[in-house]
């Protein structure tokens, strides 16, 4: 199950040691804390703020001022933008994760496209742990922090919100400010709106 994945993150990263690829081209106003590795063609943009362990591939893009913090996971060719930040996550390779955006305890599968400022929640206010709905039933994953899958080559419009245990099915698209309170099958889904002159 993904959630075990963010889970055992950790663990399964504990054997990283420090690597930058002679090919990777890191700021010197970046700043790399604990066990980084870069992989070949990477460019980190100044002010980026990395603490390990951290493993990102080759041919990313890590914008200016992003921070990437606990056991996290960035396959090849992914861009991630200005100002986001990603903790212990899974992105897989393509994705595009715009500026500003909060990505936590998730996994981001290929060929993603994330707007700029989608928000990932990762916990419940109540304090519940969260549980993640496949079909008819209800699991309770045990986890505090739990983000949601975003399924492979979904693109969320700017502003999107998806709430705790939740699914994006692959191929989704969700236009800008959408909520995603609850799994919904693969489609396309906006918010509709009516503007009226005062």
């Amino acid at each position: 199950m993904w959630w075990s994945e963010i889970a055992s993150q950790a663990t399964s990263l504990s054997d990283l040691r420090p690597y930058i690829d002679a090919n990777a081209l890191v700021a010197p106003t970046a700043m790399l804390l604990g066990n980084v590795s870069i992989g070949a063609g990477t460019r980190i943009c100044h002010g980026a703020y990395i603490e390990g362990p951290v493993e990102i591939g080759r041919d990313c893009l890590i914008g200016n001022n992003a921070m990437i913090r606990g056991a996290t996971s960035i396959g090849d060719g992914v861009r991630i933008g200005f100002a986001a930040e990603l903790k212990n996550a899974i992105v897989e390779d393509g994705v595009a994760i715009g500026p500003q955006c909060f990505v936590a305890d998730s996994k981001v599968e290929r060929g993603c496209y994330l707007g700029a400022q989608v928000r990932t929640s990762n916990h419940r206010l109540d304090g519940r742990t969260v549980c993640v709905r496949i079909g008819d039933t209800s699991l309770d994953t045990g986890m505090e922090k739990l983000g949601c899958l975003i399924g492979a080559r979904s693109s969320l419009g700017v502003q999107v919100i998806v709430l705790p245990g939740r699914m994006v099915a692959p191929d989704s698209l969700f236009a800008p400010r959408v909520i995603v309170e609850r799994n919904l099958p693969g489609g396309r889904y906006r918010i509709r709106q009516a503007l009226e002159s005062f």
